[in-house]
C-alpha cells in the first residue's frame, strides 16, 4: 500500500535526478542509533508517494522513530528533501535493509515509479583480546564495616524501651505496695478528713443558694457514700439508698444520727428524681447534719480504739 509522505507543488517545473537510501555511518555498536537516510530530488511541481516501511523493516533490526521528512535544499529549479528513519539493533552481525518504492507525480500527470536499494547495516560488539583476557568469577557483595553512627540510634532506641519497661515495671509493683514511683508509702489522708474537706468544699460553692438543689445533693450524698464505703466497709457507691442504709442500720450508731442520714438521703432521692423542691430550712440543715454524722462516727472511732487498748 502507498501513502502519501510528502506532498508538494511548486510554481514552475523541470526534471531532477534520483539518489539511493543511504546509512548515517558506516557501522554501530549493539544498542546504539543510526539514521536510515531516504534521499530525493524532486522538480517543481512533482509530487512524490512512498511506500509503508515495516517494523521491523528487517529481522534483528527495530524501527525506533518513524520516517521524518526534513527539507535539505530548495531553489526555482530544484527540491531536495530527505527521509529520516531512526533505527538500531541488539545483535550483532549484517543486516540488510529492504528496498524501498517510491512513485514520483509529473506535473504534466505522468507517474514514474522509483526503486531504492535498501543499505546494509553492519553491528559489532566491542572487542575482546583472547591472549590477554581472563575468566573471573564473580565476585560477591562487598561488605563494608559497620559504623558507630549507624549503630547509636538503634542503641537509644534499645536503652529507651529498656528504660519503659523497668518505669512500667517499678509502677505497677509499687502500686501493689501503696507506695509512690521512688519507693515513699502513699499517705492517705482518713475517711473522716476527706468527708470533711469534701463537704466543706460544697458549702462554699453555695450550690442551692444558686438554685442548683439537684447538684447539691448529688455531692452532699456522694461524699457521705465514700465516707460510709471506707469507714464501715460497706458497698455504698452506685447503689440504691435503702440498701444502703439498711447495711448502715447494722452499725452501731445513735439512733439519732441514723434517722438524720435517712432522712437527708430520702430527700436527696426526691430532689435527684422526682424533681421535688427542698425549702430553705431543709437545705441549710444537709451540711451540718452530714458533719455531725462523720464527726461523731469518727470520735466513736477513736474512743473504740480506747478502749481496746
Amino acid at each position: 500500500m502507498l501513502i502519501a509522505a510528502v506532498l508538494l507543488s511548486l510554481p514552475c517545473a523541470a526534471q531532477m535526478e534520483r539518489g539511493a537510501t543511504r546509512l548515517s555511518r558506516d557501522t554501530i555498536l549493539i544498542g546504539d542509533q543510526i539514521e536510515w537516510i531516504i534521499p530525493l530530488e524532486m522538480a517543481p511541481g512533482e509530487k512524490f508517494f512512498l511506500e509503508d516501511i515495516d517494523n521491523p523493516p528487517a529481522p534483528g533490526v527495530e524501527i525506533i522513530k518513524p520516517i521524518q521528512i526534513d527539507t535539505v535544499a530548495s531553489n526555482r529549479k530544484e527540491l531536495k528533501i530527505e527521509g529520516r528513519v531512526i533505527l538500531t539493533s541488539f545483535d550483532s552481525g549484517s543486516y540488510y535493509l529492504p528496498p524501498l518504492i517510491a512513485m514520483i507525480e509529473h506535473a504534466g500527470g505522468d507517474v514514474d515509479t522509483l526503486y531504492m536499494d535498501g543499505p546494509t547495516l553492519e553491528v559489532t560488539t566491542i572487542p575482546i583480546d583472547t591472549a590477554t583476557y581472563v575468566i573471573k568469577d564473580i565476585k560477591g557483595q562487598i561488605k563494608y564495616p559497620v559504623k558507630f553512627k549507624e549503630v547509636l540510634p538503634w542503641l537509644l532506641l534499645a536503652l529507651l524501651l529498656a528504660a519503659l519497661i523497668y518505669a512500667l515495671v517499678r509502677f505497677i509493683k509499687m502500686r501493689r505496695e501503696n507506695r509512690t514511683f521512688l519507693g515513699r508509702p502513699i499517705v492517705k489522708d482518713p475517711p473522716h478528713i476527706v468527708a470533711l474537706r469534701a463537704l466543706d468544699k460544697i458549702r462554699k460553692q453555695k450550690l442551692w443558694q444558686n438554685n442548683k438543689q439537684k447538684q447539691f445533693y448529688t455531692e452532699v450524698t456522694d461524699a457521705l457514700r465514700v465516707y460510709i464505703a471506707d469507714r464501715y466497709g460497706i458497698v455504698a457507691l452506685e447503689r440504691p439508698s435503702k440498701e444502703m442504709l439498711a447495711d448502715l442500720k447494722k452499725q452501731d450508731i445513735e439512733e439519732k444520727l441514723y434517722e438524720n442520714m435517712e432522712q437527708l438521703f430520702s430527700t436527696a432521692d426526691l430532689v435527684k428524681f422526682a424533681k421535688y423542691e427542698a425549702g430553705a430550712e431543709e437545705n441549710e440543715e444537709v451540711i451540718p447534719d452530714a458533719v455531725r454524722f462523720v464527726n461523731a462516727t469518727y470520735m466513736k472511732e477513736i474512743d473504740e480504739e480506747k478502749e481496746d487498748k
